[in-house]
């Protein structure tokens, strides 16, 4: 590697890293001098080595591997049932008309909220907790992709028609290729959507494998530092998710498309 691409992989870090860099100093600080006590805030030591040793026994790291199946099963269940029905659906106002009032409605109903039907129907264990998971990605990503279609040009919408295009093909040929952009804005909304489904779920139903239980488990023998090393691993899995795949599937996409600010 050349000493300039060295330098530009080294700035880079630099810019995406201080502000968590910072944070942790400030952690380090305010334990280093006695302003926290430990059982309510480890040092940033502690924890990393609990975390160490959660891995070295490879109990976290199959929860890990566990929630991320499921988070990932549960998204992509989600979205693809939510740009299902946005598209179905915006293509008909008499659909959308019917349909979106209530989207929006479940949409103000925390996702947690369902968790016992889910439990009631498909039982106290992981099945429950990826339904839950997936509802909880569908409702953002459908209203997303609702969002994105009313933002169609209508000068495109009447080419398309002029040009003999109905129904479904002109769903798949016409409005579909003009909404993506605006979708990968709604997968990443209903990503976090995700996380914040599969953990609550998986805190409650503590007998499915993941993440969930094992903060659960740090709850409730008071083991505050297995709490915040989960914590982290959660917080590192988000950076590494945006990095390596939002922001450049949204860099990909914006070259593609052609629209401006594309970097």
């Amino acid at each position: 590697m050349s000493a300039d691409r060295l330098k530009s992989v080294g700035w880079e870090i630099v810019r995406k890293g201080w502000f968590l860099a910072l944070l942790v100093f400030l952690w380090w600080l305010v334990t280093a001098a006695g302003w926290a006590d430990p059982y309510k805030l480890p040092s940033p030591g502690d924890v990393l080595s609990t975390l160490g040793n959660l891995f070295t026994e490879r109990a976290l790291l199959d929860d890990l591997g566990a929630t991320l199946l499921r988070l990932v099963e549960g998204w992509a269940i989600g979205v693809t049932a939510g740009v299902l029905l946005g598209l179905i659906t915006g293509g008909s106002r008499f659909l959308e008309d019917g349909i979106r009032p209530v989207i929006a409605g479940l949409q103000a109903v925390p996702t947690i909220a369902f968790l016992p039907l889910a439990i009631l129907w498909f039982g106290f264990n992981g099945t429950a907790v990826l339904v839950i998971t997936a509802f909880g990605t569908f409702k953002p990503m459908a209203i997303s992709t609702y969002s994105a279609m009313h933002q169609v040009s209508p000068t495109l919408m009447m080419a398309g028609r002029a040009m003999g295009a109905r129904g479904l093909f002109l769903q798949r040929t016409l409005v579909f290729p003009a909404i993506v952009p605006n979708l990968v804005t709604g997968l990443k909304l209903s990503w976090s959507f995700a996380w914040r489904a599969l953990m609550a779920a998986e805190i409650v139903v503590t007998g499915a494998q993941g993440l969930g239980g094992v903060l659960e488990l740090g709850r409730e023998i008071g083991a505050i530092d297995v709490v915040i090393a989960v914590i982290l691993v959660i917080l590192v899995v988000g950076i590494v998710t945006e990095q390596l795949f939002f922001t450049r599937l949204e860099r990909w996409v914006n070259r593609r498309w052609g629209l401006t600010g594309a970097r």
